[in-house]
């Protein structure tokens, strides 16, 4: 054999060898991840979240995984990526006695410095909070003026309606009459809470500053020129699917928000809501996640979204008035990012009352609120500097378990950025 035929001869072989390596044979179970059959404990029974080869993501159903991957994988199984069990996620903060109204109302704001920003009129106007959570109470009276209002659904149609409620998608975005955010429970443009956590997290974050004393003293949020977009993904029982808070998160994106608020967790295993999260920074928005409130380290006992550890991320464990770390907080020396007030918080709940809730649930908006302020001042600034910007400010303790060592500090942060 001459040496141009070996040459063509070596050659074939390698390339039959190359496409018989990645001709791997796909069948509807090699779609399902390895760790899928580990995440039962927290799968929607008869609920499957595909991640399609085009980037989407969609919620489908099936009685069970066989009949699933029988009638919905096989005859697409080309145009399918991968395929998720939708799971089970969960709030986890109750509302407490007024008994327990020991600590002064505004302590969290007191303790971070929160009206050196103020008395610099940095409010945090102009910038789009997304919480999606378990809804807010739109009519609050510290909540109303901080809702955000969707210009494309806003006023009269060319017939004289009222875009909010003519039953029409007008501005296009595939949702109808969605002025105020969106309910992806019920499907619904109607968001009120299920609960009170979201209205509870949309207090701490932007309520109205008011010299009206409630029963509970004055309630302010951190930045009280922020807007709330209200984004529904939990009901009543305090759960909520992954599947929806993945909607959530897309329609965050669709609207413009340039932080979203993440007091929730508990998934164990999802490769579509990490890659979900991780598109953000692509998007310039800033990911705020709850630690937790199991009190146990996160680097090592991992739970999401909080264990994500993504450059658009800040994940936020919780102090108490001593500015110890809160007993029951997660925390970890990599995962957890820094801490801020979260015990006994007084804050804004449905029906226009004021009431106090403890858990990195409340500590989250903090930092959120604080992202907002800061945001402000720098509009120009991507969503990792602005990380930076927080986690290079806190009020330093050797130990805190957490990468920053530190807890949330505004008036530092304002200072920094401000003369």
């Amino acid at each position: 054999m001459d040496v141009t035929r070996a040459y063509i001869f070596v050659a074939q072989l390698v390339v039959v060898a190359a496409f018989t390596g990645c001709d791997k044979p796909r069948s509807g179970e090699t779609v399902f991840p390895k760790t899928a059959n580990e995440c039962q404990a927290t799968a929607v029974p008869g609920q499957y979240l595909v991640r399609w080869r085009n980037g989407h993501v969609t919620t489908e159903a099936g009685s069970s995984r066989a009949q699933f991957i029988d009638d919905f994988v096989e005859p697409q199984l080309e145009k399918i990526d991968f395929v998720e069990a939708d799971q089970v996620v969960r709030v986890d903060a109750e509302l407490e006695s007024s008994s327990l109204y020991d600590y002064p109302d505004n302590w969290g704001t007191q303790r971070i410095d929160a009206s050196v920003a103020w008395q610099k009129n940095v409010r945090g106007d102009n910038i789009l909070v997304a919480v999606i959570d378990s809804g807010v109470d739109i009519t609050h009276p510290n909540l109303a003026g901080r809702v955000y209002k969707n210009p494309g659904e806003s006023g009269l149609d060319p017939s004289g309606k009222d875009k909010s409620s003519n039953g029409v998608d007008d501005d296009g975005n595939g949702f109808i009459d969605d002025v105020s955010g969106y309910d992806f429970v019920a499907n619904s443009p109607h968001v009120y809470d299920n609960s009170f956590h979201g209205t509870h997290v949309s207090g701490i974050i932007a309520a109205e500053h008011s010299d009206i004393v409630h029963q509970t003293g004055h309630v302010q949020g951190v930045a009280p020129g922020a807007t709330i977009l209200p984004l529904t993904f939990i009901d009543a029982t305090g759960g909520g699917t992954l599947g929806d808070a993945v909607r959530a998160i897309d329609y965050a994106v669709k609207m413009g928000a340039k932080i979203i608020n993440a007091s929730w967790g508990g998934a164990p295993c999802s490769q579509i809501l990490g890659e979900k999260i991780a598109s953000l920074a692509n998007h310039n928005i800033l990911f705020v996640a709850a630690a937790g409130n199991r009190s146990t380290n996160i680097d090592v006992d991992k739970e999401y979204p909080a264990s994500y550890n993504y450059p658009a991320q800040i994940t936020v464990g919780s102090t108490g008035n001593l500015d110890l770390m809160a007993d029951h907080s997660n925390y970890g020396d990599s995962r957890v990012h820094l801490f801020a007030p979260g015990s006994r918080i007084v804050s804004t709940v449905p029906g226009g009352g004021y009431r106090s809730s403890t858990g990195t649930s409340m500590a989250t908006p903090f930092v959120a609120g604080t992202a907002a302020l800061i945001w402000s001042t720098r509009p120009q600034a991507s969503a990792s500097e602005i990380r930076q910007i927080l986690l290079s400010t806190v009020k330093f303790d050797a130990l805190y378990r957490n990468s920053s060592q530190g807890r949330l500090d505004i008036g530092h942060a304002i200072m920094s950025i401000l003369p």
